[in-house]
């Protein structure tokens, strides 16, 4: 009863006055943490909210490594650009190269190229040899390789001599197009090079 007494409006509104003060205040001083509010280490995932908190602004460029990315996520293309294709039959006829099969890579930025090329060499009537090389954007990888039959005739295409030729340039390549391929030509006898393919990818980037 004795409380009952002393309540007023007078008592209640200070009550809520003082309330409300107290709570904008709070609420002033939350707007205004910053990063020395907050104890290294402390925030979790839990305390960030799905799809707006950390963003690409806020992460240092090139400081995520694999374990932190899921690599189905990405696009492979923005920076290991991939190309192939396969060719017919190709039939040298002198000691002129002829491109067997070619393959147009873009690069987004300097990248060193893997490129990859394989085939099947056939002498027809008779022994045969013959010499096959790659190339980018026209000039030769420098060695090449020499399939053929010195004492024998391989007169099938379903038995050919298969080869395939690895290459990594030394140097990166600039951004842009370029065409990669595998070119053969005739030495002795008669050759075929049966189904030639080839790829490449860009396998480490340069410097800018």
């Amino acid at each position: 009863m004795r409380i009952r007494r002393h309540l007023s409006y007078a008592n209640v509104t200070a009550t809520i006055c003082l309330f409300l003060i107290l709570a904008g205040g709070a609420a002033y001083a939350v707007d205004k943490i910053n990063s020395h509010d907050i104890a290294n280490n402390s925030i979790k995932s839990i305390d960030l909210k799905n799809r707006k908190a950390v963003k690409a602004i806020d992460v240092k460029p090139n400081t995520l490594t694999g374990r932190q990315i899921s690599e189905k996520t990405l696009n492979a293309q923005s920076f290991a650009p991939l190309t192939g294709a396969s060719g017919g039959d190709c039939d040298p006829s002198s000691s002129t190269l002829l491109r067997c099969v070619s393959a147009t890579v873009k690069l987004r930025k300097r990248s060193r190229v893997l490129v990859l090329a394989t085939g099947g060499e056939e002498s027809v009537g008779g022994p045969a040899s013959s010499h096959c090389e790659l190339q980018i954007d026209g000039r030769s990888d420098g060695t090449g390789m020499a399939p053929g039959e010195g004492t024998t005739d391989n007169t099938s295409g379903a038995a050919t001599n298969g080869f395939a030729r690895t290459l990594v340039t030394r140097d990166p390549v600039g951004p842009g197009r370029h065409r990669v391929a595998l070119a053969c030509n005739q030495l002795s006898g008669n050759v075929r090079v049966d189904a030639p393919t080839i790829a490449a990818i860009a396998v480490g980037a340069g410097r800018r």
